[in-house]
């Protein structure tokens, strides 16, 4: 890792531990369609060693299936996890009253101050903005945060942390960054592999969407097989005829970092 670059991992971490001894409530803002994926371990240890209020904010919920969420809860062994989509007002709602309910709990403070974490795309600035009412009235900066940090006026006595920093991605390969929309697809190195990826994702919960949407018939459980029948199916031919599979991997990469290839087929 540059030098540069440890400085800003080193920087992050201080902010968090900032954040995290200044807020009595602390969101993580992770990834519906991939919740493993976008929690970051050490964070969430961090928290429960703080005993500080956590939950778990799964956004984009709108791009799942309901077997999906089922099948998380199941799973989980969180106290408070909670499906959100800011398309969705009935959802943020339901987090806000959460929220609201946890703070009633903590009647000595004057401000209750909820931090909000998540990686890159998750919708980090989304959620705050739909619990805040998009940035209306700003406070003055978090004492001993770096320039920028402030905290955003909430209903109530809520105020919520508006970071500019996220989680760094040092510890994501290329295929993580590009299922997470956090790298450009056209930069990524074997962008076959992370287009192979997303193939997988669809053949565990909805094959039929991914025919659907490709217009193919799928008879294999062969990520790559499926890739070249969907470049053949695009015409996305190379010299001699023989089907591009980079071209045809970078098109899959971008229809579901640009949300058209969704998960929920109520929304195709």
């Amino acid at each position: 890792m540059k030098l540069r670059d440890k400085i800003r991992e080193l920087d992050f971490w201080k902010i968090l531990d900032n954040v995290i001894y200044q807020s009595h409530i602390l969101l993580e803002i992770a990834d519906a369609r991939m919740p493993e994926l976008t929690r970051n371990k050490r964070i969430e240890d961090e928290i429960e060693k703080s005993k500080k209020v956590f939950i778990l904010v799964l956004n984009k919920s709108d791009l799942i299936t309901r077997k999906m969420r089922d099948d998380f809860l199941m799973n989980s062994n969180l106290e408070r996890v909670v499906f959100v989509s800011c398309k969705n007002k009935s959802d943020i709602s339901h987090l806000k009253r959460m929220i609201w309910d946890i703070s009633k709990k903590m009647p000595h403070w004057k401000e209750v101050r909820i931090g909000v974490v998540g990686y890159p795309n998750t919708g980090k600035s989304s959620v705050i903005n739909a619990l805040t009412g998009r940035y209306t009235a700003r406070t003055s900066s978090v004492a001993g945060l770096t320039r920028g940090i402030q905290w955003i006026k909430g209903n109530g006595n809520l105020l919520y942390l508006d970071s500019p920093g996220t989680i760094p991605l040092k510890d994501k390969d290329e295929i993580e960054k590009g299922l997470m929309s956090a790298i450009d697809p056209s930069k990524i190195k074997r962008p076959d592999l992370v287009a192979a990826k997303i193939i997988e994702l669809f053949l565990k919960n909805r094959k039929d969407v991914l025919e659907k949407f490709y217009g193919v018939k799928i008879e294999t459980d062969d990520p790559l097989e499926i890739i070249l029948d969907i470049g053949r199916r695009k015409n996305f031919l190379g010299k001699g005829g023989k089907i591009d599979e980079s071209r045809t991997s970078v098109a899959i990469i971008n229809d579901w970092q640009k949300g058209k290839l969704l998960l929920n087929s109520e929304i195709m």
